[in-house]
């Protein structure tokens, strides 16, 4: 069963990726807030749906706001950095975040270092340089683009870390009354912003990506849900790592053979350095 779940959840991942770079490309990086708000409450639904019980605790109240602030976050900065930048480097930057629940496991939880840890953190430095590296003006990435997709990784990687303190809070317990509980707290967050800042055009935004947004919103639920799941079968150390590995060369592949994104040699490199960083991370 493990393989199954970390295949959805990788998966999931690539989906919510491209789903929303086509909707950031419909928009002209429009629409952030409505895309969010839908996003979110679709993937309420799913673990709502899911749900076989519903046990509330008012000790989950801290860990829902702790990942609602998170999720909110990698959200919003994913959906503009897609914007200005290409799908592949932001999936791997963003992916990059497994550093967080990584660090979280090792100092925290006593999670044992790895000999590839060392190896794998400067093989990211060296990768992170490389893909900011400038060729060709039409392949720089802008500064825009690197403030977007840095606070989408660690928006991404607080995700993990909420999800794995209230899991190991809790043993195990309360999966989806976390995920519903923090879930809903976003939604509320991000319709407030809708109508401070897209009111006008919210109608519009939903005409051209509902679909797009609830699909997300379901991906995202199952991929929440599968790596609660995984917390409690495998070391935290290791599942991110291989869920970051698989995601990030599936949306690869995409974003060559269907958006054909044309990177220089050295973000080239750096995007296999990036991998390889992974992989030793995993080792």
């Amino acid at each position: 069963m493990q393989v199954i779940y970390l295949i959805s959840v990788i998966l999931g991942i690539s989906g919510q990726n491209i789903l929303r770079k086509v909707f950031s490309e419909k928009t002209g990086g429009n629409g952030v807030y409505t895309f969010s708000t839908l996003s979110c409450l679709s993937a309420a639904v799913f673990f709502a749906l899911t749900a076989s019980e519903f046990h509330w605790n008012t000790e989950l109240l801290p860990y829902g706001i702790f990942f609602a602030l998170s999720y909110g976050t990698a959200m919003i900065f994913s959906i503009l950095a897609l914007s200005c930048g290409p799908l592949s480097l932001t999936a791997l930057i963003t992916s990059f975040s497994l550093m967080v629940p990584t660090l979280y496991g090792l100092i925290f939880l006593k999670d044992p270092v790895s000999f590839g840890l060392y190896p794998g953190l400067a093989l990211l430095a060296a990768s992170l340089f490389l893909i900011n590296k400038k060729g060709n003006a039409a392949n720089g990435l802008s500064l825009k683009w690197l403030i977007f997709v840095l606070l989408s990784f660690l928006g991404n990687g607080l995700c993990s870390v909420a999800q794995t303190m209230q899991q190991k809070r809790f043993d195990g317990q309360y999966k989806n009354e976390f995920m519903i509980t923090a879930l809903l707290i976003v939604v509320g967050i991000m319709a407030i912003a809708t109508l401070l800042k897209e009111r006008k055009n919210a109608g519009k935004y939903i005409r051209t990506g509902w679909y797009l947004s609830l699909g997300c919103g379901a991906l995202n639920g199952m991929v929440n849900l599968f790596v609660m799941i995984l917390t409690g079968l495998m070391s935290v150390s290791l599942m991110f790592p291989l869920i970051s590995v698989g995601g990030i060369v599936l949306t690869f592949i995409v974003s060559k053979v269907f958006y054909k994104e044309k990177l220089t040699t050295a973000q080239h490199i750096g995007f296999l350095l990036g991998v390889g960083a992974i992989v030793f991370l995993n080792l």
